[in-house]
């Protein structure tokens, strides 16, 4: 061999084989040329291919045939293949012997879930049936009887459960009251269905005689079937247990197969649950502030604080608030947002000099001191700052009205009632309490200036009664320039609405449009008054 050739051999040697493809440009004899360049790729294929078994990756396609040593490291991919497939099967076997019910000796969840996909994978185009199983009165032996007694109750539901005769059966207890059988192999899915029923018939037919009683065993039952439900078995499973509990919770005592939009609509209401509870715990709220504006100089008396998600789920404060009352989480959500806008409050204490912000409450919980205190240790400075809010949705009758007037005599805090006019938000109210500020609901507003002679008198009473007793008035949702001037020109002390200024993220100041407009109709009043 001459250099160049032993260079070459030198470089394949230390696997070098790039450097040793392009040295065979110096290789003068073109048939050891060739032959050097079969074996460089040869060995530069075969060194990556087994680089990739070392790392358990046998699914690797083999080299192509011209490979010089496709056939040696295809039988070495079929050597090492077997003996990962042995070490799995071993460890499986292992795994399941000891995945088994204590008590009943039936597979545990795991193991059941394993078994059922072997069936399936083994007989892919048979039909078959996941059925869950509720123990109903199960409680009530344990209560009544005792746990022994219990015992007994769960052996005779295995016992039935192990005479179910189809092709290939499993039978597992994923929960202490809970039981699962799969079976594989039928023609139909009426002929698996129809062994389901039969199951569940020989269960509701069983007697069982226990001390001082004879009771009935009472279950309620889910299924699912392979494969039109779904072609899984942790899948089947789900499906078969989300059936189970529908029939637990509604039709206790029956049985159901799984129905695909009963379970998006549980799916769909438990996912807005859990964003809800993120939102809490994430405190994921912010506040958009809406001006308040003085109409006699047009300048801002406060901004009401409007609360507004941080998440996309909610794109309505009203959402937040329906599914936090059907979920009984409403003192939890009215937590995070007095800490939030506590902490807005406290930063923006000096920027906000004498102008109040409005606040709504959804109870008088954190009114009071104790409370005040784990929310922030400046907060007594802070409420002097605030309009509390009593919504029109809250009745605060009785010992909340009681809380109310201690709190604002405590901490010199102003009370408003908010949407006066509607639901809770009436006269009653007005008098009991004693607000310093009410607001007029925008159905009074809206469209005032064309409003029947009748509407006008209710309002100018309205406004007559709150002068006299030193209550600020705020007309809600001035809209229009018309609007604005018939509620300067009426008395109302206060108003805010899109007109004025839309809820920002931002603290904003009174357009100077409308700053004018306020104050050349205010003078109007005043010398319509002289």
């Amino acid at each position: 061999m001459n250099a160049a050739e032993n260079a070459i051999l030198s470089l394949l040697l230390h696997g070098q084989y790039a450097d040793a493809l392009a040295a065979l440009d110096d290789v003068s004899n073109p048939a050891t040329e060739e032959l050097l360049r079969t074996l460089v790729l040869g060995l530069s294929e075969a060194s990556g291919y087994i680089q990739t078994l070392c790392e358990g990756r046998l699914a690797i396609a083999p080299p192509c045939p011209d490979n010089p040593f496709c056939n040696s490291l295809k039988r070495l991919q079929n050597v090492m293949g077997h003996r990962q497939q042995t070490e799995i099967d071993e460890t499986l076997e292992t795994t399941h012997a000891f995945n088994k019910d204590i008590e009943t000796g039936l597979l545990s969840r795991r193991s059941f879930l394993w078994e059922v996909r072997d069936l399936l994978e083994k007989q892919p185009k048979a039909t078959g049936v996941l059925f869950a199983v509720g123990l109903d009165n199960l409680r009530y032996v344990n209560d009544k009887h005792g746990y022994e007694s219990g015992d007994i109750y769960i052996a005779k539901v295995v016992e039935i459960l192990r005479m179910c005769q189809a092709p290939n059966v499993r039978l597992s207890r994923p929960a202490g009251d809970e039981f699962a059988v799969y079976a594989h192999g039928f023609e139909s899915e009426n002929e698996a269905l129809e062994f389901a029923q039969q199951t569940r018939k020989r269960l509701l037919n069983t007697i069982l005689d226990l001390p001082g009683e004879t009771i009935r065993l009472r279950t309620s039952q889910g299924a699912a079937l392979y494969p039109n439900d779904a072609l899984s078995s942790d899948v089947l499973l789900n499906y078969a247990t989300h059936a189970m509990f529908s029939v637990q919770n509604f039709n206790r005592g029956t049985f159901m197969r799984f129905n695909p939009e009963i379970y998006r609509a549980k799916a769909a209401m438990l996912s807005r649950q859990e964003r809800l509870d993120e939102l809490i715990d994430e405190r994921c709220i912010h506040f958009a502030f809406q001006p308040v504006v003085n109409l006699r100089d047009a300048s801002i008396y406060g901004y009401e604080a409007l609360m507004r998600s941080l998440r996309s789920d909610f794109p309505s404060p009203l959402d937040i608030l329906q599914l936090a009352e059907v979920q009984y989480k409403l003192p939890q959500l009215e937590y995070v947002t007095f800490l939030v806008i506590f902490d807005w409050v406290a930063e923006h204490l000096q920027r906000l000099g004498p102008r109040k912000i409005f606040f709504n409450i959804i109870s008088a919980r954190y009114l009071n001191e104790e409370e005040l205190k784990k929310l922030h240790a400046n907060y007594k400075n802070i409420v002097r700052h605030m309009v509390i809010e009593i919504t029109e949705t809250s009745s605060i009758e009785g010992e909340m009205t009681r809380l109310i007037n201690k709190f604002r005599k405590d901490f010199s805090t102003l009370i408003a009632i908010d949407d006066y006019g509607c639901a809770y938000s009436n006269i009653y109210r007005l008098v009991n309490l004693s607000p310093e500020i009410v607001k007029l609901d925008r159905f009074f507003i809206s469209e005032i200036h064309k409003a029947s002679p009748d509407r006008q008198k209710l309002i100018t009473n309205f406004l007559s009664y709150c002068h006299s007793k030193n209550i600020l008035t705020v007309a809600e949702g001035v809209e229009t320039v018309e609007e604005l001037e018939c509620v300067v020109k009426m008395g109302f002390d206060l108003c805010q609405g899109y007109y004025l200024g839309r809820p920002e993220f931002e603290l904003q100041e009174v357009p100077t449009k409308q700053a004018e407009e306020i104050r050349r109709f205010a003078a109007e009043a005043a010398a319509a008054k002289k």
